[in-house]
């Protein structure tokens, strides 16, 4: 049975959770997270301080929603159903490049915020944690597939091969490549491109 179409209440109320978020993260951005009130949030959506709490909740629940804003903006889910639809090793292998590459691409701002503030707000260090399970869960998802295709050399260890390539393929390098070394963003996926290839498919 097709599910019901939303309503006009509907859609205005995704909307102004849309514009809530995407306030949220202009602050978080500019100023960072501990100079960035709900008042803040309010003002930047031209909304009242009790609708970003009705539409999203507290500040802490705000960047919560970072993680999942993350996935939508940088189109991992088709990036991981990608994974599931290939036969090729070498494309598999070099999946956790492009996912790397899309999420620094479209969503640096945010990275870079969780980076910058993590070390003194517990509310960002949460939303770290959340994003490297997510990043190792793909890392996992890679490399299982791989295993199905016996595309993974004789006597490779799952778990450590899926450790090697979440950490070579971490934002955090891809970061550090782009920002203080000056590489572009084609150079840093195919740097890990490369890495995660050698360290999986042995070549």
């Amino acid at each position: 049975m097709a599910s019901e179409p939303p309503t006009l209440r509907d859609r205005r109320s995704q909307l102004t959770r849309e514009e809530v978020l995407a306030a949220a993260r202009r602050l978080f951005a500019e100023r960072g997270y501990a100079r960035t009130s709900v008042r803040d949030i309010a003002r930047e959506a031209k909304v009242s301080p009790q609708t970003v709490y009705d539409s999203v909740g507290s500040k802490s629940e705000l960047v919560a929603r970072l993680n999942d804003l993350i996935d939508t903006e940088a189109g991992i889910p088709a990036l991981a159903a990608s994974v599931a639809a290939s036969d090729d090793p070498a494309y598999v292998a070099t999946t956790s490049a492009r996912v790397t590459r899309a999420i620094v691409a479209q969503c640096g701002d945010i990275l870079r915020t969780l980076a910058a503030g993590a070390s003194g707000e517990p509310d960002l260090v949460r939303v770290l944690e959340e994003g490297h399970r997510r990043h190792v869960a793909g890392a996992r998802h890679v490399v299982e597939r791989l295993h199905r295709l016996r595309a993974l050399p004789r006597r490779t260890n799952l778990d450590r091969a899926a450790e090697s390539l979440a950490a070579v393929s971490d934002f955090r390098i891809a970061l550090v490549l782009h920002d203080q070394y000056g590489w572009p963003l084609d150079r840093v996926e195919g740097w890990i491109a490369s890495e995660s290839r050698r360290r999986l498919l042995g070549g």
